[in-house]
């Protein structure tokens, strides 16, 4: 198993120049994201009715700007401007309100046509050090109120051949804001290196120390340069170009730092469909955690499984193989915006699964041992000792262990077929993943153990299986990211996935298990698996490897075909077809409990 260090990202270095990334990335986000509505409205002047009922929508719920530090303050400010209120500044201290008058003149930089990434990304320095200088001496940003801000353009020194701006300003008290559901930052992982770079980055240092000082360069370039690498994607937000068109921009710009074989897998990717855009239609998305706090690759594992051929009544050996990676991709504000439109339903389904969960110890009175003493038996034993009868020894309380003892895996299928929309508006791996977050809320109601696991893949030697979720790994904010993270990628191998998570399901300790499939469609794949009647049989085959280790099986299907394969693939276990795929979030914690109870 091979451990590879977190991969930096452009974006993340940009922010890293500061000494609060925090507040420089609240600030690019407002300052791009404003950049890019003033785009999108010269573009498409028929949609600036429906954005203004948006963001008017949105700004009903951001807080007052007395209520808070006075970083966040000036930040929030912003915001509340570009969603087009005129900040209430009452209860403000006059230097913070002198802030907020020269920061608010400085974001019609951006809303020139001509400007681009480069630009937001240089203003974002000057509001930075704006807030920072004038936050740190109030009396100074009284008396600039009425000066011009600084010099467009300007942007913090760098780590490399400078000194950073000390870290002891006014906003040293920042914390990180949160975005409205419908604002969807700059996404990082657009300019994620290939896995591999790591090791190229490495190799670049050392070839760049051999070739001297001389070769380096200066700070001041490469922080122009990576700003600008770092936001080109965003290009898509501002509708200057088609999807297509933005997903191969995004392809090549990772082509020119992988090596020569690392493109292949994601030209593979590109060609299953799938949908490589962290951003999800109709769906919001929230800041990322800090990069120190991202979460560690923890490298990937191949394993070899063998597969049914019907023709020859047996087995190929070590026919496929699959590689398992750890999903670390995430998109916390899927997350938020889920909850914000199931809050009702989260709360109900939480209530009903808590009816559901048995004590963990249950009460045992009147006992002769016990953990604890029994107050109503050590009264009837001083009572019946006193009236000189002999007392009863039953004065103890035992606890008796009663829990629930199940076990679930949920595979979860993630080919290029589920990004399809649904009423023009949702993709059917979105409706999944917010079914898959409403599951999890129940799941931990009741405290059954359960993974996530998603499969995909693009023939037999190339299988790949998400660990989305492990078993006995906490349910925290992680994890729920990783679920927002999940995106349509190539086709859909269903054996090797299914003996894949049959072998981890297996080893639990459990009385109990489950294993329930989430997909849209039949199994299909390159090479073998282009035979439908192979596919099928294959997959037969691999669910009763599953009965044998005593794991009870559940198909949750959208296809509406499904009754014409499923009962002969699932002849011994339970299916469901979804007909409605838009009423699957409520359904798969009602089926849940249907099959436990």
């Amino acid at each position: 198993m091979t451990t590879l260090r977190p991969l930096e990202t452009d974006l993340s270095r940009f922010y890293a120049l500061f000494p609060r990334p925090a507040l420089a990335r609240d600030l690019f986000n407002i300052v791009e994201g404003h950049r890019v509505d003033a785009a999108i409205r010269r573009t498409y002047p028929g949609i600036r009715r429906d954005m203004a009922l948006i963001q008017a929508a949105s700004a009903e719920h951001r807080p007052e700007l007395a209520s808070l530090p006075d970083a966040q303050a000036v930040v929030e400010a912003l915001l509340q401007q570009t969603l087009g209120l005129a900040p209430d500044r009452e209860g403000l201290a006059p230097a913070t309100q002198a802030l907020i008058d020269r920061a608010v003149a400085m974001l019609g930089a951006v809303e020139a046509p001509e400007a681009r990434v480069g630009d937001a990304a240089a203003l974002t320095g000057d509001l930075y050090r704006l807030i920072d200088e004038g936050l740190a001496d109030p009396g100074r940003a009284l008396r600039e109120g009425e000066q011009p801000p600084p010099p467009e353009g300007a942007a913090p020194e760098g780590p490399e051949g400078a000194e950073p701006p000390p870290a002891s300003g006014g906003a040293d008290d920042y914390e990180q804001m949160e975005l409205p559901p419908f604002m969807t930052p700059v996404m990082e992982q657009l300019v994620r290196p290939p896995s591999d770079a790591p090791v190229k980055r490495e190799a670049d240092q050392a070839e760049g120390q051999e070739g001297g000082e001389g070769d380096k360069k200066p700070p001041g370039d490469e922080q122009g340069e990576d700003a600008d690498k770092a936001m080109s994607t965003t290009e898509a937000q501002a509708g200057q170009g088609s999807p297509d068109e933005v997903a191969q921009q995004t392809a090549s710009q990772g082509d020119e730092e992988a090596p020569p074989g690392a493109a292949d897998g994601r030209s593979d990717d590109a060609e299953g469909g799938g949908s490589d855009s962290p951003t999800q239609t109709g769906l919001a998305e929230m800041p990322h955690v800090e990069p120190e706090a991202d979460e560690e690759d923890l490298g990937e594992q191949v394993f070899q499984y063998d597969e049914w051929d019907h023709k020859i009544e047996d087995y190929r050996p070590a026919w496929c193989v699959l590689t398992e990676h750890r999903q670390t991709r995430a998109q916390e504000g899927f997350v938020a915006a889920t909850f914000h439109e199931f809050g009702g339903v989260v709360t109900q389904i939480r209530r009903n699964f808590q009816l559901m969960r048995p004590e963990a110890l249950r009460k045992m009175r009147h006992q002769e041992d016990g953990d604890d003493l029994d107050t109503d038996g050590l009264v009837e034993y001083v009572v019946e000792r006193r009236a000189r009868i002999s007392p009863t020894p039953r004065v103890y309380v035992k606890r008796e262990k009663r829990d629930r003892d199940v076990t679930t895996a949920f595979l979860v299928d993630m080919s290029s077929s589920t990004d399809r929309k649904i009423d023009g508006r949702k993709r059917i791996i979105d409706i999944e993943k917010e079914a898959l977050l409403l599951m999890c809320e129940a799941l931990e109601a009741i405290r059954d153990e359960y993974a996530i696991y998603g499969f995909s893949g693009s023939g037999r030697e190339d299988c790949e299986f998400y660990v989305v979720k492990e078993l006995g790994e906490r349910y925290d904010d992680r994890v729920k990211g990783r679920i927002g993270g999940i995106y349509a990628r190539q086709k859909t191998r269903m054996g090797p996935a299914i003996r894949h998570a049959t072998r981890r399901l297996a080893a639990a300790d459990s009385n109990v298990k489950l294993m329930i499939l989430l997909t849209d469609g039949k199994p299909y794949d390159s090479d073998t698996y282009q035979d439908n009647t192979y596919a099928q049989e294959d997959t037969k085959m691999a669910l009763r490897e599953a009965r044998r280790e005593k794991i009870h099986l559940f198909c949750v299907t959208v296809d509406r075909e499904g009754a014409d394969y499923l009962p002969h693939m699932y002849s011994d276990a339970n299916f469901v077809i979804i007909d409605d795929v838009r009423t699957l979030p409520q359904k798969l914690p009602q089926l849940y409990r249907r099959l436990t109870t």
